[in-house]
């Protein structure tokens, strides 16, 4: 690659194996790993150490990674808001599908609704900012349940309750746990007239720099059936989304069917 200045690529090189080593190494260790003559890791360590992005044992002379990269981390994940991330996905995603689309969360139980955004249609379908829907018969629920630890999966649905809202939704953890497993393997969620008649939704998980799915995107529309047209379109737009959301707020894992740290 042209216009890179070496000595910065060796400087990223020694932070690389003092991150990777876990602990102190020596200026000899450092050396060996990162393949820099002495002189020039030496050289290089005293500039990084006046940066405070190293620091120099006074016992033994061992380097290790400094708290200035601490607190850069945390100035670079304060960047990662999850709603200044999604808002530009979530505009474009509703006016690409036609249809509504939100973001939301769980939250005690239930999923929260972080944001959305209309599609202006003559027929308004989005949820209000800060509602709350059910966890067992919305996309976006049964999204944010199939990607959470079984433990934690098992306790919400104890509590569940499984109120019917249409003669379409789960009624029991042993159905919807089935149904879970097919969105853990595909990657997305679908909802068919379950909570609303009429309504059907796709949702996709969110990917924090942890890698675990902190956040479901999806869309709801007047949609003719689950395997439309229309539908096939959504599911594409909604992954495509929820990618470009994880990206903006730090993950940097394969977008797949079983990106991350996904439980199973």
């Amino acid at each position: 690659m042209t216009g890179r200045v070496q000595s910065v690529c060796k400087a990223m090189d020694l932070l690389a194996c003092l991150a990777q080593a876990k602990g102190p190494l020596s200026l000899g260790e450092l050396s060996v790993r990162a393949g820099i003559p002495k002189t020039t890791v030496h050289g290089l360590l005293t500039s990084l150490r006046a940066s405070g992005v190293v620091e120099q044992s006074e016992l033994d002379g061992r380097y290790r990674l400094g708290v200035r990269l601490f607190e850069y981390g945390c100035i670079v994940s304060r960047g990662w808001n999850v709603l200044e991330a999604a808002a530009e996905p979530l505009r474009r995603t509703a006016e690409e599908a036609g249809e509504a689309v939100s973001l939301g969360a769980l939250d005690h139980g239930e999923v929260l609704v972080l944001d959305c955004a209309d599609a202006r249609s003559n027929l308004r379908v989005v949820p209000e900012k800060g509602a709350r829907l059910p966890v067992h018969c919305t996309s976006m629920g049964k999204l944010l349940l199939a990607y959470l630890p079984p433990a934690q999966r098992k306790s919400i649905l104890r509590a569940c309750g499984f109120a019917v809202y249409t003669p379409h939704g789960h009624t029991n953890a042993a159905s919807l746990e089935a149904e879970l497993e097919e969105i853990r393997r595909q990657g997305y969620a679908l909802e068919n007239g379950e909570y609303r008649i009429g309504l059907r939704s796709v949702s996709a998980p969110v990917f924090g720099i942890d890698g675990q799915a902190a956040y479901a995107v999806g869309i709801v529309g007047m949609f003719r059936r689950l395997n439309s047209p229309e539908m096939e379109k959504s599911v594409k737009l909604i992954l495509e989304a929820a990618a470009q959301i994880s990206y903006g707020i730090g993950y940097r894992g394969a977008y797949g069917k079983e990106p991350g740290h996904a439980a199973n």
